[in-house]
């Protein structure tokens, strides 16, 4: 009998085992950039898996399992390899100076290794799915749809020092400490919600540094996003709000902290909707992206953020030329002008296959500010780049 129970145990756990798998899947993208333009600082060459690239490089842990009734768990945990592909140690950075010989960036020490991605364990069933941790943004997903150059070169997403950051003046990446569903889809259409609480308790103050508290007090974050998608025609929706922040230790706070004094920085709250959307018309795809709201890095007041998104994507056999132009134009309280930047340029996909391709990109950068000697947040910047991707 004893034996008989300890073979239906084995069976049951070798059952159990069959039903989990582990997968390892990923990207590598590294590209060779040259850099042009006013911007101070911004002339170079090198070879680099970050801004030049046609996508994100990362590697993914997913754990997957059919626990029954219908019901799937699943853990991923992204490795973002960036960082350790260009470099691999811990490095030095020697100052910067501007023409006058004054210090625009102290000596310090850079941390390279590998950091974080997407990281969540999540649960899906005929109710949907639930993702608790670090997983992607429905603001994200809205991007996506609006952007055939995706996160990349010439996407418009991001653009180094200008006050608006291009599309993330309106969009987040992800939330750390987060939770994210989405309803079932029902002809076409899915509901999402994310919620990435904060703590409402005061900043705790020592001499010298903060005390380290159990809840973080980050600003409460909602995202609220309906998409669509159904036969050619892709369209998402999301409304992102976040609440006020009143402590030095917030989101976006920079702490200040001298034998005990303090300076508080207070955040306004903030609101954003975004659309994108793309439309298949065989070997063309066409895109559209659309903003309006408060930029999420305003502070004490609000700075108004409204952008639009053009792009195209046609196919030519194992070549696809895209084609991308996104602008976005912050207002700041009491500005009767407002400030434009805009993102414009093209890529180039040799797909050698389904999972690797060689690409040339392109892209001009205009923060739409005179640039400066000293600064490199100001004036226009080019990114002229040949790179090489491969998916796994």
């Amino acid at each position: 009998m004893k034996k008989t129970l300890v073979a239906l145990a084995a069976a049951s756990a070798v059952a159990a085992f069959a039903q989990s798998t582990v997968t390892l899947s990923g990207n590598m993208d590294v590209a060779g950039v040259a850099y042009g333009g006013t911007s101070y600082g911004a002339k170079g060459t090198t070879f680099t898996t970050g801004v030049g690239t046609s996508s994100t490089s990362v590697i993914n842990l997913i754990a997957t399992e059919n626990v029954g009734g219908g019901l799937v768990v699943t853990a991923k945990y992204g490795l973002d390899p960036r960082t350790l592909t260009n470099d691999t140690f811990g490095v030095t950075n020697n100052p910067r100076t501007d023409t006058t010989g004054a210090t625009i960036n102290p000596a310090a020490t850079v941390r390279t290794g590998l950091n974080r991605d997407e990281a969540f364990i999540g649960i899906a069933g005929d109710f949907g799915s639930i993702k608790l941790g670090a997983p992607n943004a429905p603001s994200l997903d809205t991007h996506s749809a609006s952007s055939p150059m995706g996160t990349g070169i010439a996407s418009g997403y991001t653009l180094k020092g200008d006050a608006t950051s291009m599309w993330t003046a309106v969009s987040n990446t992800r939330y750390s400490r987060s939770v994210r569903y989405d309803t079932p889809t029902i002809n076409g259409i899915t509901g999402v919600i994310q919620y990435a609480p904060g703590g409402d308790e005061a900043a705790v103050v020592g001499s010298t540094a903060y005390v380290a508290r159990n809840v973080p007090n980050d600003r409460t974050a909602t995202e609220l996003g309906l998409r669509y998608n159904n036969g050619p025609l892709n369209v998402n929706f999301t409304n992102l709000s976040q609440t006020a922040q009143a402590n030095v230790t917030g989101w976006l706070a920079v702490t200040a902290s001298t034998a005990g004094q303090t300076t508080t920085f207070n955040y306004v709250a903030t609101k954003t909707n975004t659309l994108g959307a793309n439309y298949n018309l065989g070997s063309t795809t066409l895109y559209y992206g659309w903003a309006n709201g408060d930029s999420l890095a305003s502070t004490t007041s609000q700075t108004k953020a409204t952008g639009n998104r053009l792009g195209v994507k046609q196919n030519f056999g194992s070549m696809d030329l895209l084609v991308q132009y996104t602008a976005i134009k912050a207002t700041a309280s009491g500005s009767a002008t407002g400030t434009t930047a805009k993102v414009s340029g093209l890529r180039l996909d040799n797909n050698l296959s389904k999972t690797a391709k060689v690409y040339l990109g392109y892209e001009y950068a205009d923060n739409g500010e005179a640039a400066a000697s000293t600064s490199t947040s100001k004036g226009t910047r080019t990114t002229t780049s040949i790179g090489l991707q491969k998916s796994f």
